[in-house]
């Protein structure tokens, strides 16, 4: 479990944010250190934000590989490609990330189309 910076969202990848030791937010990109993917909404201390069913904890719990998860796809992605994160803590398969930024697999038979959700194979 993890104290959040920024707001959260359950099923967002999450690193560690260098301005606030030993919290996190989700990612902003291809970044390396990706701790794994957020299990529960979360929100600042004292930020006041509200979900649907009341005022959402500050800490969120994270699942690490080797996990299958649900994520969201930035961009179109294959079975079987390897993703690494992007903006607001979904994955992509684009570009050609260095090992330290691979986060997965795609092992949705039928690929992820941009935006959507599917399941990828934490390393």
């Amino acid at each position: 479990t993890y104290t959040v910076s920024a707001t959260v969202t359950g099923g967002q990848l999450v690193f560690p944010d260098s301005s606030n030791p030993g919290m996190v937010k989700p990612t902003t990109g291809a970044v390396d250190g990706v701790l794994g993917v957020a299990l529960n909404d979360a929100v600042p201390a004292g930020s006041g934000s509200n979900t649907a069913f009341g005022t959402a904890p500050s800490t969120t719990s994270v699942a690490y590989g080797p996990a299958t998860v649900q994520l969201t796809a930035s961009g179109n992605i294959v079975f079987g490609a390897l993703v690494s994160s992007a903006a607001a803590g979904a994955v992509t398969s684009g570009g050609t990330p260095t090992y330290d930024l691979i986060v997965g697999r795609c092992v949705e038979p039928a690929g992820i189309t941009s935006g959507a959700k599917g399941r990828i194979r934490l390393f």
